[in-house]
This record gives C-alpha cells, structure tokens and sequence, in this order.
C-alpha cells in the first residue's frame, strides 16, 4: 500500500534503507569507544611503575583504619577545639574522673538508665563494688552487660579516675583491689 502526497507511507524498502543506516551508525560508535580503549591502555595502561605504585599507595590508605585505640601510657593526641592548653609535643594532659564522667559516662550514670547505678548511689553501687578494682575497670572498658565499652573514649587511668569520683568519692564506699 503505497500513498502519493502529504499522507503516503513509508515503503518496507524506505525502512530497511533507515534499519541498515541506523545500525551502521551503531556500529560506527562502538568501533570508536572500542579504538579509544585501546589508545588509553596503549599510553595509560597499568605497565607504568609510577601508577602502579600510587594504585597500591591509594589502596593500603583504603585499608588503614580511620581511628585507632589509644593503649595506656601513650599520649593523648590534641583535639581541634579542645579547651585545655596543649604542650608544645601535642599531648593533652589526662582528664579527671569528674571531667570524664561528664564526658562520657553521664548519660547513663544519671537517673539509673538501663540499671546503671547513678552517681553517688551508695545502693547501687555497692553491689558492684565487691568485684574489685580491676574487674571494674575491665567491664568499662570492653562493655559488660548493657553497658558499652568505653576504653575508646578514655583511657585506663582515665576510667579508674572516673569509677574512683562515681563511686568513692560520691558515695564514701570504698573499692577493694583485685
């Protein structure tokens, strides 16, 4: 069926005319990106040692840990913004027990949260207390019960500090060595 004029249709030939066209232009494309990558591993392929050097570099940065665990005794580095005058090396000096606690441990150590005895709750401390210093300081630091680990976020003469100002000094009772 083949109209003259403003209303014809389009021929089956005039299609395949369009299809063959078309797919030239396809072909056309993909022979080009197929050239082009060629070119970039022909002058940027991974034969370079310098590159290959800076992909190996990149990847063990990938792989570094963005925070690491301060161990007792090691310096704390100085934090942006920090209140307290850093010495001239970059070491803060260690925060009090009550500077800790505020810091770190009030949250749940205020008002009982999730059973954590409060600060200066003789009650609820002494229960705990009969497990010892070093116990106590343990379970801070890696998280005993409902309770996280802290040992990122402070160290042990730090978390001694904070347990002795909750504890001793707030409630009077007293903490047995282990």
């Amino acid at each position: 069926m083949n109209f003259n004029g403003e209303g014809s249709l389009v021929s089956a030939e005039q299609d395949n005319v369009f299809i063959r066209n078309f797919a030239m232009v396809i072909g056309a494309l993909l022979g080009v990106t197929v050239f082009l990558i060629l070119i970039a591993n022909v002058f940027f392929g991974t034969d370079n040692p310098e590159r290959a050097a800076l992909a190996q570099e990149r990847a063990q940065q990938n792989m570094n840990p963005l925070y690491s665990v301060r161990l007792t005794g090691d310096p704390a580095p100085v934090m942006a913004g920090a209140d307290s005058a850093a010495e001239d090396d970059g070491v803060m000096e260690v925060r009090s027990g009550e500077q800790v606690v505020q810091a770190v441990c009030i949250a749940c150590h205020q008002g009982n949260f999730m059973n954590a005895p409060g600060v200066g709750d003789a009650e609820g401390w002494s229960a705990r207390i009969g497990q010892g210093w070093a116990t106590l300081i343990e379970h801070t630091a890696q998280g005993y019960g409902n309770m996280p680990a802290q040992g990122a976020s402070a160290t042990e003469e730090e978390i001694r500090a904070a347990i002795e100002w909750m504890v001793v000094t707030e409630t009077g009772l007293e903490i047995p060595e282990s």
